[in-house]
């Protein structure tokens, strides 16, 4: 893992979306949110949420911007089947940008010495999962060179960042969520259906960028 060194304009324009200021992140996140729930964890709710980290690994290719994201395998415990960022439950003592370079590595095979780490987002929280999820943003120089882990990773999905701010790209899919059907937000991407955490992260961070300076 290396500082943000010899950056180029789309790098450094990546560290400046994550350090933005002023940035309306809840509303952002409301946004691609569960209609009718606000993203954060209920006050009645007992006990104390897991924590868990993800990695946010942006590349480009072939002068496009691109998101590395994941098929998470059917036999999985937590969200199945489901496109996620690589990323997982935090170990004990173990702090979370750790935790998400850790999961990086042992799902795709990417190592912490081939990214750059723009920074961090805000914590979101999970209902479904009551977790507190931890998402950091790397920038990765060229085409990265997964090796997934079959246990976990089904397949990879690298997606364009331009083909999500297109018109239809947005949708929106009833879902059971702990026994209550909401309409909830996504992203279509071919036959890929991108919603929950990972939508709003997306979204969250797609926006940064714009105010940023990217232009698609």
């Amino acid at each position: 893992m290396h500082g943000m060194n010899n950056e180029t304009g789309l790098s450094r324009i990546i560290r400046d979306a994550v350090c933005l200021n002023g940035f309306d992140t809840p509303g952002t996140r409301l946004a691609m949110s569960p209609l009718g729930r606000i993203p954060q964890r209920p006050a009645g709710l007992p006990g104390e949420p897991l924590c868990g980290a993800v990695l946010i690994v942006l590349f480009e290719e072939a002068q496009r911007l691109h998101g590395l994201l994941i098929k998470r395998c059917d036999g999985l415990r937590h969200h199945p089947g489901q496109i996620s960022f690589p990323g997982g439950r935090r170990e004990k003592d173990e702090d979370p940008l750790a935790c998400a370079l850790r999961e990086t590595r042992e799902e795709i095979g990417i190592g912490p010495e081939t990214l750059d780490i723009a920074g961090g987002l805000d914590p979101a929280y999970i209902l479904a999962s009551d977790f507190h999820i931890h998402a950091f943003v790397a920038w990765h120089s060229g085409t990265p060179v997964c090796r997934p882990d079959p246990r976990e990773v089904a397949a990879i999905v690298p997606v364009p960042l331009d083909l999500l701010c297109i018109a239809g790209a947005r949708t929106y899919e009833d879902k059971n969520i702990l026994g209550t059907v909401r309409t909830v937000p996504g992203f279509s991407f071919l036959e890929h259906h991108i919603w929950g955490a990972t939508a709003i992260l997306l979204h969250e961070i797609i926006e940064r960028l714009k105010m940023a300076g990217w232009q698609g």
